[in-house]
């Protein structure tokens, strides 16, 4: 079987655009290699061709997506969007689809997930819902999540509550059709979502695991790729 190769959002960094450090050497690690999807060269006729040179693709964080795109008017405390990133993400899913291949979702990916298939999101966690999720640095742990029975990430994980990190203002509102919650922090906030039909591996984390070095975090990304070794050898 060949080296499957996993398509990544690259991200805005201090020194350009690029894909997150963390989540190519854990892909690296764990026996995949990385195709960048750079949204500012990439065209969106050109989408289809770099889709069928992957075997999975990771939705990572980022900034804010454009309110429009799950229904609502922009608000005060919703950041600036990139917009040909909001705009090459939302046209990847028929595609993904398409080749039913495996999807995570990592802080903004987990929203977009959840906003690609039709759910909306909370603007902004503290003048909507009066949490804090946006932890003072990027070190560390923030809070626990309870992780729901039954689902993907439970049985990546293996434990109904862990600690996790927390750097975002933004969280999933109303649940896209096809999707469960698959864990909840204290306050309520959404921490996790996937797909029902247990045939797709669509699964989305609030938090990013590629910043904490635990087995739990790990664990997730070895989930991913054992779906995506398991879509190549049907496939073979």
């Amino acid at each position: 079987m060949s080296k499957p190769v996993i398509g990544v959002t690259c991200a805005k960094y201090a020194d350009g655009l690029r894909v997150n450090r963390n989540i190519q050497r854990i892909i690296e690690e764990l026996g995949g290699e990385v195709r960048p999807f750079n949204w500012e060269t990439l065209k969106l006729y050109e989408l289809l061709g770099e889709v069928l040179q992957i075997d999975g693709f990771i939705f990572p964080g980022g900034g804010d997506l454009m309110p429009s795109f799950y229904g609502q008017e922009k608000l005060p405390e919703c950041g600036e969007p990139a917009v040909k990133r909001d705009d090459m993400e939302m046209n990847l899913f028929p595609l993904l689809m398409q080749r039913g291949l495996p999807i995570l979702g990592i802080c903004r990916g987990c929203q977009m997930i959840n906003a690609g298939f039709g759910g909306t999101l909370v603007q902004d966690l503290p003048s909507q819902k009066g949490v804090v999720h946006r932890q003072p640095t990027e070190e560390g742990y923030f809070h626990t999540v309870t992780i729901a029975g039954g689902t993907r990430l439970l049985a990546a994980v293996g434990q109904a509550e862990i600690q996790v990190n927390s750097l975002h203002h933004q969280a999933v509102d109303e649940i896209a059709e096809g999707f469960r919650v698959s864990a909840l922090a204290p306050d309520g906030t959404v921490e996790g979502i996937e797909c029902i039909d247990r045939s797709r591996f669509i699964v989305g984390v609030q938090w990013h695991p590629e910043m904490l070095d635990d087995e739990y975090s790990r664990s997730i990304f070895a989930a991913f790729m054992g779906a995506v070794a398991i879509k190549q050898d049907k496939c073979d």
